[in-house]
């Protein structure tokens, strides 16, 4: 029965590497739970460590450690139920990443895999491994699955409309040799320390901007929420941008404004003028859009007219209030206060009853109660609009005022467009491509 004892031991390492691998969809499911955001992170790693411990232990053929996976997995299967019955079905689950989602199905899975922990002793004795030996191998594949994010789109995410227009010039700060790197970061980010970190490692001039300390140049470079890079030519030229949440996503931004330099070169014309004058002479229309852009968005501006603190366009989801914000199951939530409503934009109390802004129940001319309209996931109701098949799939995390936001693509195989904007093609998984776009505010702070 030695067989029975891996197998169990690998899908413990399974799901302590796939939280691993996957920090910030972790720590937003875990919050997503009722967990505290600033014990969201120390939850996840002490989940991560306990699952990869007991791993290492049953795969030594430890009782003591079946036993006590079992307890785990067994209070595993009571939250999910208990969020199931609050209506959790659909939320990031947690149970392998960000990506893995909260159903019937997950938890009669971590059931069964909890029985299958209490019932290893009774198989007989398991693995004549070595503790270390079992603990040393736990500890490898933990620490790799790390670093790296499996199904993570290797480009950055540019939505039209957000950061500096390509071929601006924003007054950034180029030092006038070879391409520059800007990247936008905010005090406490974890997920800029690892891209700023990465950016080390390019051999590119960077150049950081606080979200506080330079709010000048968050605003006149439209940035959405930071992590974000933008790449500059010798003289100024916005190359590439976009939100980036890993070195490979800030390399495909370097990759893209070299892409763009070689291609100039070989289009100019032969003896063409190559000063800093002809540059900039190409930017002149390009000047005038960035002062249109940077226009746009004032600081101060109500947060219901922007999308992670810029205005958003015709490529978010249609939503009962206007700006698709929706929580962890993607159901609607009014962007000013994250308070529920219903599909026809009105504020619900716990059991669904429209509710006036100061809790009372609205009521017809006659003093009737109104009856209860339903609550649809907000994808899920644009796939039954527009008569298309849809699926939640990728997410982005940016950090937005003090706390991590998560984008959520609404994706579909349909060729179907709101508004004909393809720019976020190609950040959905399975070959489908973006329909529109959520955002989930979380409580993990960054």
């Amino acid at each position: 029965m030695s067989v029975v004892w891996m197998v169990v031991a690998t899908v413990l390492l399974v799901a302590a590497a796939s939280k691993a691998a996957d920090r910030s969809g972790s720590v937003v499911a875990l919050a997503g739970y009722g967990v505290p955001g600033r014990l969201a992170t120390p939850a996840w790693v002490a989940l991560i460590l306990a699952e990869a411990a007991l791993a290492a232990g049953i795969g030594a053929g430890l009782e003591p450690a079946a036993s006590a996976a079992g307890v785990l997995l067994g209070c595993f299967m009571a939250v999910q139920l208990a969020a199931l019955a609050g209506g959790g079905a659909g939320a990031p689950c947690g149970c392998f990443g960000g990506r893995s989602r909260l159903s019937r199905a997950s938890a009669a899975r971590t059931g069964l895999l909890a029985a299958a922990c209490a019932t290893l002793p009774l198989l007989g004795s398991g693995p004549a491994l070595e503790p270390g030996v079992t603990a040393a191998v736990a500890a490898c594949v933990v620490v790799l699955a790390a670093g790296r994010r499996p199904g993570a789109p290797a480009g950055a995410l540019d939505v039209a409309g957000e950061g500096p227009p390509l071929g601006s010039l924003v007054g950034l700060a180029p030092d006038g040799e070879g391409i520059s790197l800007v990247l936008f970061t905010s005090a406490g980010c974890s997920l800029c320390k690892r891209v700023g970190a990465a950016a080390e490692r390019l051999g590119a001039r960077v150049v950081r901007y606080d979200e506080e300390a330079d709010a000048g140049a968050w605003a006149g470079a439209n940035v959405p929420g930071a992590p974000y890079a933008v790449a500059l030519d010798p003289f100024g030229l916005v190359l590439a941008k976009g939100t980036v949440n890993d070195g490979a996503q800030l390399r495909s931004v370097l990759a893209a404004a070299r892409a763009r330099v070689r291609a100039a070169a070989e289009v100019e014309r032969p003896g063409a003028s190559t000063s800093r004058r002809a540059f900039l002479a190409r930017a002149a229309a390009g000047v005038a859009g960035a002062g249109l852009a940077a226009g746009m968005v004032r600081p101060g501006e109500a947060e219901a007219y922007h999308f992670c603190g810029h205005i958003y366009t015709t490529d978010g989801c249609p939503h009962p209030t206007g700006l698709p914000r929706i929580d962890r199951r993607g159901l609607p939530l009014r962007a000013l206060d994250g308070r529920q409503v219903d599909d026809l934009g009105r504020l619900i109390d716990a059991l669904g009853q429209p509710i006036s802004e100061d809790g009372l129940r609205l009521t017809d001319l006659e003093g009737r109660p109104l009856p209860a309209a339903p609550r649809s996931a907000v994808c899920a109701a644009v796939g039954r609009d527009y008569r298309i098949q849809v699926s939640t799939d990728g997410a982005w995390y940016r950090c937005c005022g003090g706390r991590v936001r998560k984008l959520v693509d609404c994706c579909s195989p349909a060729e179907l467009r709101i508004n004909g904007d393809e720019s976020l093609k190609g950040y959905c998984y399975r070959n489908r491509k973006v329909f529109c776009v959520m955002y989930y505010q979380s409580s993990v702070p960054c």
